[in-house]
């Protein structure tokens, strides 16, 4: 948690084989990774890694701009992960091979920005000219001396011509956590689409205004929907005796603007799948559809909070502790 004459660092480093950068203050500590789409590669709290990597393809860096058939690249890669939170366009009807836009996901951004000051470090990235989208991508991330983390991804149109579309971030968190959304079940579909099982069913409960979906094992699942507000609270456990009768909560907030009368891709403001694979959920949020004209941006942000909170707390008890008198 934040104490005072807390100084945020950035160093560079050598994170899971790729060249990045290392923010950090307090417990927080944030890897960047520019050469592959930009990401947050790595969140730990407490020396904790809290994001998944895909191991397989851990430091691989790739150069599409000498790419000339981007569909046939494509195919040879398949669908990767890499891991950590990254940008991905809405809708995903429109992708190519029904892959995520390459030079967005994993092409190499190159700073545009980069801020240091005692009381935060500002990293600010920006893609090249997606050749599936004609979209260029910058993601602006910042730690601030409270350990809070603020993301802002932008859209910028290069087309000719008006384009419809959305912003839709993607964390994927290692398991397990409870995934916590601030409405009732009856604003929250499955996504029969993604391969979601009878028993996924049993994953997803309801309790004080706030729906619990629980990602502790490889279920494959993904739900979604509309919140009553923008928050998403993902709470993991621990037991610190023998007896398991103490226990501390980790907790991870993140804070969202919602448009309540604009449209948005799948009709959700918040997503959770659930990998069937790998030991990973992905915490998804959405930025409304918007119509960019050629040369026009359109920006979305969040706030991230974490912390460890004393005994097993709900989502609302986590949300008062970590957001109290901030802004």
């Amino acid at each position: 948690m934040h104490t005072e004459d807390q100084t945020v660092k950035l160093t560079q480093e050598d994170i899971y084989g790729w060249p990045g950068y290392r923010m950090s203050v307090g417990d927080i500590s944030l890897g960047i990774t520019p050469q592959i789409g930009g990401r947050i590669i790595s969140l730990t709290h407490k020396d904790e890694e809290l994001f998944f990597a895909q191991d397989e393809h851990k430091g691989e860096i790739y150069n599409f701009e000498n790419v000339a058939d981007l569909k046939s690249e494509k195919k040879r890669l398949g669908f990767r992960l890499w891991g950590g939170d990254k940008t991905w366009v809405s809708p995903q009807g429109t992708w190519w091979e029904k892959i995520p836009p390459l030079e967005i996901d994993a092409g190499q951004y190159t700073f545009t920005k980069v801020e240091e000051l005692p009381t935060s470090v500002t990293l600010e990235m920006t893609s090249l000219v997606c050749r599936e989208t004609n979209l260029q991508v910058t993601r602006c991330i910042q730690l601030r001396d409270d350990e809070s983390i603020h993301l802002k991804q932008t859209f910028c149109n290069h087309a000719n011509e008006d384009v419809r579309l959305g912003i839709w971030n993607v964390t994927q968190m290692l398991r397990p956590f409870n995934v916590y959304f601030p409405t009732n079940k009856s604003k929250i579909r499955a996504y029969k689409d993604e391969g979601l099982i009878e028993d996924a069913e049993a994953k997803i409960t309801e309790n004080n205004n706030w729906v619990k979906i629980c990602c502790d094992d490889n279920t494959h699942f993904k739900f979604g929907g509309a919140l009553d507000f923008g928050v998403s609270v993902a709470l993991r456990n621990y037991h610190l005796d023998v007896r398991q009768e103490s226990v501390e909560t980790l907790a991870f907030v993140k804070l969202f603007d919602i448009d309540y009368g604009a449209s948005y891709a799948h009709d959700a403001v918040a997503e959770v799948y659930n990998s069937p694979k790998y030991n990973y959920l992905e915490l998804e949020v959405h930025a409304p559809f918007y119509v960019l004209k050629k040369g026009e941006e359109y920006s979305h942000s969040q706030a991230w909070r974490i912390g460890r909170l004393e005994g097993d707390v709900t989502p609302k008890q986590a949300l008062e502790a970590l957001t109290k008198g901030y802004a």
